[in-house]
């Protein structure tokens, strides 16, 4: 299916990159450009930059850099087809769609479909329908207002069979995309299929980028023979271990406020975000996982847990705790009084009261695991304490920061009466015994590995985000033959190596993309495609002459992945940068040293200058070393002489003012 590009400009200007990047990267600003820690790598000093003003981002720690599209195509693994539809949505463009064009969707964008659709119906029914108006009436009750309904998009699913079915048909979607969405079930003992929700309260489930890709559903009326909550089936765009209810809604206040409260179900969330508590959300039924921890570091490093007093929810708070804390999260945990659950206290106490409360008895982790402790009567016996305290300092270091050990084993002393000595013991014993197996580990798989090379073939290594990023789709849905050629080039591009060009070359090629055509003139008539370096650099300069020569030399197509991914990462890095010629060119060199944009002739005349004085100085040396061995094994060294004269003299012909003139 083919998208204008019109439509994709259009798209580019509405979206602001900085926004979108924010979504998933806490940006700081520094200058024109704003940093933050990168998302496709482990970093611990901020490398990863965005410049707004050329819609771009690079990191300069690994290396991946591109524009709004790109950066969505690595975080959200999409391809670039699906990577324009989504900012299509965020954006507010309509693509240009028919009925056959909605055949060729892919799977997972029929599903999508599916789901908007589902949470469409959900909702008319409850506000619409006067059989949804018991569900209504119910969320009232629960002192939800109708803004808190619509915002979140709380639904109610008719007490049928086959409701949600009918209304799909009308639509044209088939029973087996909304099997594949997880909204109906296949019949066992005859054809066809029967709603999965019915006379339930929906709430729709949205990843952190706003798509409906689930539902949960409370049964409206008790029964014994089911379940009180409901949730999707684990689907194509569904996986409950990597989404957090209420982030999506929640992500700016809890950039804002830099912390995270993690309860326990979506009902807790909503009456929180309806109280003006909007960084809370909830693991939907699910302990907490290593995605859903990592989603949360996008936004936060603190978070409070919140657990019903009466509940199994405090077991699930203490195994959360360790992930967190290996993950460098900082923790705190919050009971709540007997009888009370976030949804009951925000109600009967309001908003700031509930803060109150919160910041007054939130509990660092020490002294919420030796809470729980004596609320189970564990602390009644002597193994009791001893446990305790093992679990105590085997979280502790868990923490990835040793100089976060010193300051809670003096908490856990203070909390245990324990000497901080003989906890410090106890500390190095358990790190003793985590680096043992953690050599062992390696050890083992060392030996795997051997006892296995002869018997197999080489196994590629675990994909990199880059890799992720260029690998071939087999489903792709290709919106020009460019694009095609473009992923497909990727793919034995990303496994080449090439020498890393000069920073003079780096600065002629940011000098013809910033300044077009005069500048190409003057660039490539005094410069020949071999003196730039093989690779993206020189691949690079051959796309502008083809530009050239069509009269359009622009960046766009540099950034946006025309090229191929490492031209676009060399593009943003150089257009990231203000690359300058180095004060030590006018010290030791007697070249000027114009400001980058101060004038571009003068930039370009000094990198040129410098670059051939370089390339020189490379043939000279090599010279050198064919004279050598040919001298040394009685050849004929006259030629090699006279190349090395003619070397020498160009050499000296740099230095003619004239030579790179253009005027």
């Amino acid at each position: 299916m083919y998208i204008p590009e019109e439509y994709i400009e259009d798209i580019r200007s509405r979206t602001d990159i900085v926004e979108l990047v924010g979504e998933y990267v806490r940006l700081k600003r520094r200058g024109t450009n704003f940093i933050g820690l990168c998302p496709f790598h482990t970093e611990k000093t901020p490398s990863f930059n965005v410049n707004p003003s050329l819609g771009i981002f690079k990191c300069f720690g690994c290396g991946q850099g591109g524009n709004a599209f790109s950066f969505m195509m690595q975080i959200e693994n999409l391809s670039y087809p699906e990577s324009i539809r989504l900012l299509a949505e965020r954006a507010g463009v309509t693509l240009p769609e028919n009925e056959e064009d909605t055949q060729k969707f892919s799977e997972a964008e029929s599903v999508y479909h599916a789901l908007r659709f589902a949470g469409r119906f959900f909702y008319n029914e409850l506000t619409a329908n006067e059989q949804g108006r018991p569900a209504l009436e119910y969320l009232y009750g629960r002192g939800f207002s109708d803004k808190t309904i619509k915002k979140y998009g709380v639904g109610y699913a008719p007490d049928e069979w086959d409701s949600l079915l009918k209304a799909a048909h009308q639509k044209h979607i088939a029973p087996e995309t909304l099997e594949k969405a997880g909204l109906v079930i296949p019949r066992n003992e005859s054809e066809g299929h029967y709603d999965r929700y019915r006379g339930r309260v929906t709430f729709p489930i949205f990843s952190h980028i706003g798509k409906v890709v689930g539902f949960g559903g409370r049964i409206l009326k008790p029964s014994d023979n089911q379940a009180k909550y409901i949730n999707s089936p684990e689907t194509q765009v569904y996986h409950k271990s990597k989404v957090l209810y209420g982030l999506y809604h929640g992500k700016n206040a809890i950039r804002k406020k830099g912390e995270v409260i993690l309860v326990e179900g979506y009902t807790d969330v909503l009456a929180l975000h309806q109280a003006g508590i909007e960084h809370a959300v909830a693991s939907s039924g699910t302990a907490l996982t290593e995605d859903q921890v990592s989603l949360i570091k996008r936004y936060a490093q603190r978070v409070l847990v919140l657990y019903d007093a009466d509940s199994a929810g405090a077991k699930a708070a203490l195994r959360g705790i360790d992930l967190l804390l290996s993950n460098g999260v900082s923790v705190y945990g919050l009971g709540l009084p007997d009888g009370e659950d976030p949804d009951s206290y925000v109600r009967e106490h309001g908003g700031p009261a509930f803060e109150d409360y919160a910041e007054n008895n939130k509990m660092d982790f020490v002294s919420f695991l030796h809470a729980q402790a004596k609320d189970r009567g564990s602390l009644n016996t002597p193994e009791g304490e001893a446990q305790l305290t093992r679990k105590v300092i085997e979280t502790i270091a868990k923490m990835p920061d040793p100089s976060m050990f010193d300051p809670f084993i003096r908490k856990a002393s203070h909390v245990l009466d324990i000497p901080d000595i003989r906890l410090f013991e106890i500390l190095d014993q358990v790190l003793r015994g985590k680096n043992a197996r953690s050599k062992g580990r390696k050890k083992a798989s060392r030996a795997k590995k051997s006892n296995s090379g002869s018997e197999q073939s080489y196994q590629a290594p675990p994909s990199t985000a880059a890799e992720n990023f260029s690998r071939e789709r087999p489903d792709t849905v290709y919106y020009s033959e460019a694009d095609q050629e473009f992923e497909e080039a990727n793919s034995t591009d990303q496994q080449m190596i090439f020498e890393e060009p000069l920073p003079q070359e780096k600065m002629l090629l940011r000098i013809m993309l910033d300044h077009g055509i005069p500048m190409v003139e003057y660039i490539m008539g005094n410069m020949a495609l071999d003196e730039f370096t093989k690779g993206p650099l020189q691949n690079s300069i051959s796309h502008i002459l083809e530009l050239y020569e069509k009269e359009q030399v622009t960046k766009q197509p540099f950034v946006d992945g025309s090229f191929g991914v490492r031209i676009q990462q060399l593009a943003t890095e150089i257009l990231m940068l203000r690359y300058e010629p180095s004060e030590n060119w006018e010290r030791r060199q007697n070249i000027s040293i114009p400001r980058f944009n101060q004038d571009p002739h003068e930039a370009a005349y000094s990198a040129m200058k410098q670059l051939k004085r370089r390339r020189i100085e490379q043939a000279l040396s090599n010279l050198k070393s064919r004279i050598f061995r040919a001298q040394r094994q009685n050849e004929d060294v006259k030629p090699l002489l006279e190349e090395r004269m003619a070397l020498l003299q160009l050499q000296k012909k740099i230095e003619d003012p004239d030579f790179l003139a253009w005027s």
